[in-house]
């Protein structure tokens, strides 16, 4: 307990009620029918070598038993805050909104329920706070952790170093963000997932004051923004792992109409931001990897979704989406050779 001095008239000291000293790190835990792995994920946390942190738990309307386990750690002197909803928001950006409202630290972790951080997480992200005081997102690599087999499948900077041509991530660096955006950033998601950054609570406030609701592509759009406004680091040490489940963002069936227009929001961010070089590269590579569909294979009614939400959303950046999708239907090829952008599987 941290105690508040006061001298007095008589040059004699008094001691006044106790006051709470804000935490460096607010770790926000949002929790949607994780029951399986939230003890793992919530010790991993109390774990930190690192101490100066809370915790706040977030569910999101659960079906399972997460409630009561959440309660189990309801008097644990480090879990600030717990909140139930009363209906599923379906909205990733609404929960961590509702979580960095809350949150008394500087810094932001959201770690996300399936997802086992290293003990040295915090450690090293204040390590790389320290040394690089420009910069307002840290992340480190994560190993992916098949669930069935139980085996580590890969990592994610073997995929990305594959992808991109490089040994980028296989070294520590800092960035300008803008750097870090037309480097890499702008063509895929290659912060690996929130579960392995910490970000800067005074600029993620910034950032999500967009209306724009995500439940596939939340943490893009975040990291986005975020280097639109700060620098970036990385460091190679696997302090995450990332659980592969039937349940988890890459195994998980999406809907091509949201997932599609959630797509559209991100080039909208990208197109219109004076940081973000080579526009008709950038549509050509967005619309190709992210916007392009099959009228055979999607149908029309999808087709039509699709595209409606583009329009309703920018009519002239739409429009000149649809004039790509004709051209990568004509040039098929020519476009594969030039801008495919294809993951590998999670598997060794």
């Amino acid at each position: 307990m941290h105690y508040f001095y006061q001298q007095n008239l008589s040059g004699n000291y008094s001691k006044r009620k106790p006051i709470k000293l804000m935490p460096f790190f607010s770790v926000i835990i949002p929790s949607y029918n994780h029951a399986r792995f939230l003890r793992q994920r919530i010790d991993s946390i109390l774990s930190q070598t690192y101490n100066d942190f809370e915790i706040i738990i977030l569910d999101d309307h659960s079906s399972d038993n997460s409630p009561e386990i959440i309660e189990e750690y309801r008097s644990n002197k480090k879990v600030s805050h717990i909140l139930f909803n009363k209906q599923n928001s379906g909205s990733l950006l609404s929960q961590w909104r509702k979580g960095i409202s809350v949150a008394g630290g500087d810094w932001i972790w959201i770690a996300e329920s399936d997802d086992i951080g290293d003990p040295y997480f915090l450690e090293e992200c204040m390590s790389a706070i320290n040394n690089h005081p420009e910069a307002g997102l840290f992340y480190c690599d994560s190993k992916i952790l098949d669930e069935t087999t139980k085996k580590v499948s890969q990592l994610f900077s073997e995929r990305k170093n594959v992808i991109f041509k490089t040994q980028k991530w296989s070294n520590a660096y800092f960035k300008n963000g803008a750097s870090e955006i037309n480097e890499c950033l702008k063509y895929d998601c290659t912060v690996n997932n929130v579960s392995a950054a910490v970000f800067k609570k005074e600029l993620a406030l910034q950032a999500l004051q967009q209306k724009a609701e995500f439940k596939y592509y939340a943490d893009w759009y975040l990291f986005l923004q975020l280097c639109l406004l700060s620098g970036i680091c990385y460091t190679p040490k696997l302090l995450n792992t990332y659980r592969f489940h039937t349940g988890s963002l890459l195994n998980a069936e999406t809907s091509i109409v949201n997932s599609k227009k959630e797509y559209f929001e991100i080039l909208k961010l990208l197109y219109y931001n004076g940081k973000v070089l080579d526009k008709n590269k950038l549509l050509s590579h967005y619309t190709f990897n992210h916007l392009s569909f099959g009228i055979l294979k999607d149908g029309p009614g999808k087709m039509f979704a699709i595209l409606r939400s583009f329009f309703a959303s920018d009519k002239k950046l739409a429009a000149r989406v649809v004039v790509k999708i004709f051209l990568i239907k004509l040039f098929y090829q020519r476009y594969k050779a030039k801008f495919e952008l294809a993951w590998e599987p999670a598997t060794r």
